[in-house]
């Protein structure tokens, strides 16, 4: 067990040396190290109980969170949080931020996505919050055997290496010491987060302007994103079933496109952006950082799918431009 607290430690002190250096491939790599030693101690943590539950067997009663920790002890992060919040070692608030953690190191590892922008003060979060759990991680024994060698980034935060009294404290104090070792600002860090939507706003906002305004048809900008949701919407296998549900007897393309508008729940019809920008607003002036990356996890992902529509429409109209001016020149 003191190897487990020894090899948490030296990981998150690499982790520390790349996201000090503040740029986002060290910050990137820096998530990955810290959202592994996060799952390996809910893992850790799940195995402990499991022990102390079958030591318990003579007890008439079952151990009340049985199914969370047969769950957790498998391979879903999900549900190690689960039961790590079950137990009392994560609040509500923690385990979210961790869950969202996990969810950005795989984006950055499995499907490529950077969040270039965000990465340096995300790892900093991630690190503080991470070190606050694993501090609390507290083994009821601690097993070692004679000459055992500690990795050597993790020497330096256990003192006696003879016969390591005080191990857990030792390790409860390197992950305190780790976790205040870098400056962490909460309003930067919603700053941070704010200054990233107004990019993602501001790309949108001039999308929608150019549909409107450059498009096969001028069109105010609610009609514009009306009618681009609408033409995404009629040709998918959801648009076709709801007309042959719903009435749609027969019609041109155009004319099937204008029932599609009419009829379909789309889920929006009118220009989003200052709804948009107040919700920004509210990321910008949330003290706590917990809720800020909530905020602008939830935004990003209730959003995906449509700003994805309005950047294919907005290339769309790019490409049609663009012929239009190599037909003007003769090309």
């Amino acid at each position: 067990m003191l190897k487990f607290l020894a090899s948490n430690i030296e990981q998150v002190d690499l982790a520390l040396d790349h996201i000090s250096q503040g740029d986002a491939n060290n910050a990137r790599f820096g998530l990955m190290l810290i959202d592994n030693v996060v799952e390996i101690t809910l893992h850790q943590l799940a195995k402990d109980k499991q022990s102390e539950v079958r030591s318990w067997m003579y007890r008439d009663e079952p151990y009340e969170h049985t199914d969370a920790l047969i769950a957790a002890l498998g391979q879903h992060f999900e549900a190690k949080v689960k039961f790590a919040r079950n137990v009392g070692k994560l609040e509500v608030e923690e385990s979210e931020t961790l869950r969202t953690f996990h969810s950005f190191r795989n984006e950055v590892y499995h499907v490529g996505v950077q969040h270039e922008a965000i990465l340096p003060v995300i790892s900093r979060f991630h690190l503080k919050v991470a070190c606050e759990f694993l501090g609390r991680y507290s083994p009821s024994w601690i097993s070692y055997s004679p000459g055992m060698t500690l990795p050597e980034r993790a020497r330096k935060y256990f003192k006696d290496q003879k016969s390591f009294t005080g191990a857990i404290e030792e390790y409860q104090d390197a992950c305190a010491f780790l976790r205040n070792k870098l400056a962490f600002d909460s309003t930067e860090f919603a700053a941070v987060l704010s200054d990233h939507l107004d990019e993602v706003i501001e790309q949108q906002d001039i999308a929608i302007d150019m549909i409107s305004t450059e498009g096969l048809r001028k069109s105010s900008r609610d009609e514009a994103v009306a009618e681009t949701m609408a033409w995404k919407i009629a040709f998918t296998d959801k648009g076709k079933a709801f007309a042959q549900a719903h009435g749609w007897s027969a019609g041109s393309v155009f004319d099937f496109v204008k029932w599609i508008q009419a009829n379909y729940p789309i889920p929006i019809k009118m220009d989003p952006i200052a709804a948009w920008q107040k919700r920004n607003v509210a990321i910008r002036r949330e003290k706590n950082p917990h809720k800020a990356l909530k905020k602008y996890r939830d935004f990003m992902t209730q959003t995906a799918d449509i700003r994805a529509i309005f950047e294919e429409a907005h290339a769309q109209v790019e490409q049609h431009i663009d012929e239009q001016i190599d037909r003007m020149r003769g090309k």
